[in-house]
């Protein structure tokens, strides 16, 4: 099998990767958090912190969660294959008998090396903006549950109650 078709299968697999994390960031509904549970509940924000867009596709932001998810993705993908390729031409390095060989090896294993390295911070790039971006997405969760409600019970008998509160 040769190097493209390992790519293209390698691509694949990582945008079907993507795509199926739509199914696992539903949430089945709207439950309501009190702090305890947002202390030890696997939230949002503890799935965007293992993969980029993990966290928005919980919170039905999926255009932001497929762009993390399939930009992460392209990452890992691209920093396996040059480092496979850089590992190939140091193989190649190490086994030449000549010096113009060497040299030519050597050159193209630092560059793959190179490669990786950029895709590496990339990565680490998509996973920062990732995580701010959740940052302010429960920064607007936040503002957005303080808010003035009103609500009127009845209960056994006669008695008609109105209920207002204010959360903040």
């Amino acid at each position: 099998m040769d190097l493209m078709k390992k790519q293209e299968i390698i691509l694949i697999l990582m945008i079907v990767f993507a795509g199926s994390l739509i199914c696992y960031g539903q949430e089945p509904g709207i439950e309501e958090t009190t702090e305890e549970t947002r202390q030890t509940s696997f939230n949002s924000l503890h799935k965007s912190l293992l993969w980029p867009g993990w966290g928005q596709l919980a919170e039905k932001r999926y255009l932001e969660g497929i762009f993390f998810s399939a930009a992460e993705a392209f990452c890992v993908g691209e920093m396996i294959i040059n480092n496979h390729k850089g590992n190939q031409e140091y193989k190649l390095y190490k086994k030449a008998d000549n010096v113009q060989d060497a040299v030519k090896y050597r050159r193209s294993t630092e560059k793959y090396d190179t490669r990786r390295n950029q895709f590496i911070l990339a990565a680490a790039g998509i996973w920062a903006v990732n995580l701010i971006d959740m940052y302010f997405i429960f920064k607007g969760k936040k503002s957005r549950e303080k808010k003035l409600t009103a609500m009127i019970k009845t209960s056994s008998g006669d008695q008609i109650s109105l209920i207002i509160s204010y959360s903040f």
